[in-house]
């Protein structure tokens, strides 16, 4: 009965490192998984933040423009545009003030 322990034991050991080598393998590959995982999102976020850099250098020149545009009609009607922002004033505090 001793020999069977024995060879049980041995036998024991051997499927406990070969277990082991598989659950080092699958840790080894869910770690390059992760990484490249990592590098990709990296990738992608270098895009996205490229993308918005240019949608608000964009928007700031489409801003300017418009600020240019206003400016030269308000100098050219200079009453209409007190009476638009006399309007809008009074539109904003009676909406305020509910």
């Amino acid at each position: 009965m001793a020999t069977r322990t024995a060879k049980s034991t041995v036998s024991d050991t051997t499927d406990d490192t070969s277990s082991g080598d598989d659950i080092r393998a699958s840790i080894n590959g869910a770690q390059e998984e992760a990484a490249e995982d990592i590098d990709a999102i990296g990738d992608r976020l270098e895009a996205l933040e490229q993308q918005l850099r240019q949608a608000g250098d964009h928007l700031l020149e489409n801003a300017k423009t418009l600020t240019a545009a206003a400016s030269k009609q308000m100098q050219l009607h200079p009453l209409a545009a007190f009476g638009v922002a006399f309007l809008a004033g009074l539109t904003a505090a009676r909406l305020l003030r509910r």
